[in-house]
C-alpha cells in the first residue's frame, strides 16, 4: 500500500505544479502616459498595440518587445476610456467619457482622424466595429446604443436598452447584437427592429464585459457578482463557471484561436484559462490597480492591460507574459467565419418592379463546374454543373425603421 501512495502523492504534486504558471510582476511599463490608462488594444496581425487614458492621449506602440512607441497625440479634449481596432487593422476607434466630449473618433490606417460621432448624453463605455468595417456600434451610461454609419458620419438607429450599456460584441451573424449592462443578464437584440431576441441569464449582478469567441462558438462574460461564464452561442446554455476568485470582473478576451479565456478583475489580477476544459493556465497575482480593459497579442506572448491606480504615480501600460505555450508548429491561427451577409443585406427589401426585373437579370458571377470546387456534400451526386449570383435591390441603411 505504502507503494503505491509515494508514486501518487508524486503524481499530483507534479500536476499540481504544472497545472499553471503564476506571475508576480510586469514585465514591461510602457511610459508615456501621465495618468491611468483607460483601454488597450492589440490591432490585427500584431502591428500595433494601441493605448488610451485619462490624460486624452493616445500612444501607439510596437506589438512586440520592446514595444517601442511610434507615435502619441492629444485625442478628446476628455479622458478616453474605449480603443478598439477593426477587423482588417486599418482603422481605429476612442471614445470619451466627460460631458461636452461624449464623442467616437474613427481614424485611418496613420492614425489620422476622419469622423466624429455625437449624440450620446454620458460616459461612452463601449464601442466596436461591425464586421464589414462599415459601421460602429457605441453603448453609453445613458442606456442606449447608437449605430453609425462611417461613410456618411450619421447615427442611423438607436436601440433603447432600458440600463446603463457597458459592453458589446458582434458574431458573424449581422442581424443581432448582444449587449450587457448594468444589469443581471445579456441582451441580444435584432438590429432591424431593435428588440430584444433572446437573452442568455445566470449572473446575479451587473456584467461589466462580454467577448465573442473568434469561432463564433462562445460568449465569455465578467460580472460584479464575481464569476466569469462560457455560455454557448447557439443554444444560450453556460457551459461552465471559472473560478475568478475576485470581487469584481472588469475585462475579459478571447485568444484568436477560441482555445484561451483571459479574464482581468477590479484587484489586479489576471487569469488565463483553457475554454473547453475551464483549466487554469496562468495568473497574475492581485496588484494595487484596477484592470480597466485587457488584450492578447496576436503572437499569444503577451497580455497588455490599462491600469487605473489606487495608489502612486507610474502611470502606463503593464506588460505580463500570457504563458500560454503553442506548438512550434503554429506559424497562424485560422479564425472561423460563417457565410453571413453583410449589415446592409437585413435591410429592408423593397419590392422589384418590372424594370427591376431587367435590370437585376444579369448575372454578376458564375461558377462553371462546381463540383470541381470543393463541392462534396453538397448533392446526392456530389455534382452541380454552376452557380450564377444576380444583384438583388435593397434600401440604403439609413432607411431603417
Amino acid at each position: 500500500m505504502k507503494k503505491l501512495i509515494l508514486p501518487a502523492l508524486i503524481l499530483l504534486g507534479s500536476l499540481s505544479i504544472n497545472a499553471q504558471t503564476k506571475y508576480t510582476e510586469h514585465i514591461k511599463l510602457l511610459s508615456g502616459h501621465s495618468s491611468d490608462v483607460g483601454a488597450v488594444s492589440f490591432s490585427p496581425k500584431n502591428m500595433y498595440l494601441a493605448s488610451a487614458g485619462a490624460d486624452n492621449m493616445v500612444n501607439i506602440y510596437k506589438a512586440d518587445s520592446p514595444f517601442t512607441k511610434i507615435t502619441s497625440f492629444k485625442s478628446h479634449s476628455t479622458p478616453i476610456n474605449v480603443i478598439r481596432f477593426n477587423r482588417l487593422g486599418n482603422m481605429m476607434l476612442t471614445a470619451s467619457t466627460a460631458p461636452n466630449d461624449f464623442a467616437i473618433f474613427v481614424y485611418d490606417s496613420v492614425f489620422k482622424k476622419t469622423k466624429e460621432f455625437l449624440g450620446h448624453s454620458a460616459n461612452i463605455n463601449t464601442a466596436i466595429f461591425d464586421n464589414s468595417s462599415r459601421f460602429v456600434f457605441s453603448g453609453s451610461e445613458d442606456g442606449k446604443i447608437f449605430l453609425w454609419d462611417i461613410k456618411s458620419g450619421k447615427n442611423f438607429k438607436q436601440i433603447v436598452n432600458g440600463h446603463a450599456v457597458n459592453s458589446i460584441a458582434m458574431n458573424n451573424d449581422p442581424r443581432f447584437l448582444f449587449v450587457a449592462g448594468a444589469e443581471p443578464k445579456i441582451k441580444v437584440y435584432s438590429i432591424a427592429n431593435g428588440q430584444v431576441a433572446r437573452s442568455f441569464d445566470g449572473h446575479l449582478d451587473a456584467v461589466n464585459a462580454i467577448e465573442i469567441s473568434p469561432n463564433n462558438k462562445f460568449l465569455l462574460s465578467g460580472s460584479n457578482d464575481k464569476t466569469v461564464r462560457i455560455w454557448d452561442i447557439m443554444t444560450g446554455k453556460e457551459l461552465r463557471k471559472l473560478p475568478v476568485d475576485c470581487w469584481k470582473v472588469t475585462a475579459v478576451a478571447f485568444s484568436d484561436d477560441s482555445k484561451y479565456a483571459i479574464t482581468g478583475c477590479n484587484d489586479g489580477s489576471i487569469k488565463v484559462w483553457e475554454v473547453e476544459t475551464g483549466k487554469l493556465v496562468s495568473s497574475v497575482e492581485a496588484q494595487y490597480y484596477n484592470i480597466r480593459d485587457i488584450s492578447l497579442s496576436k503572437n499569444y506572448k503577451y497580455i497588455a492591460t490599462a491600469p487605473m491606480l489606487r495608489s502612486g504615480e507610474d502611470f502606463g501600460v503593464r506588460i505580463y507574459p500570457s504563458g500560454i505555450e503553442l506548438p512550434q508548429s503554429s506559424t497562424s491561427i485560422n479564425k472561423i467565419y460563417y457565410p453571413y451577409a453583410p449589415l446592409d443585406s437585413i435591410m429592408k427589401l423593397r419590392t422589384l418592379t418590372k424594370t427591376d426585373s431587367l435590370k437585376y437579370k444579369k448575372q454578376i458571377g458564375i461558377f462553371e463546374e462546381f463540383n470541381k470546387v470543393k463541392n462534396k456534400g453538397i448533392s446526392p451526386s456530389n455534382k452541380l454543373d454552376s452557380v450564377r449570383f444576380y444583384k438583388t435591390p435593397m434600401t440604403k441603411p439609413s432607411t431603417i425603421k
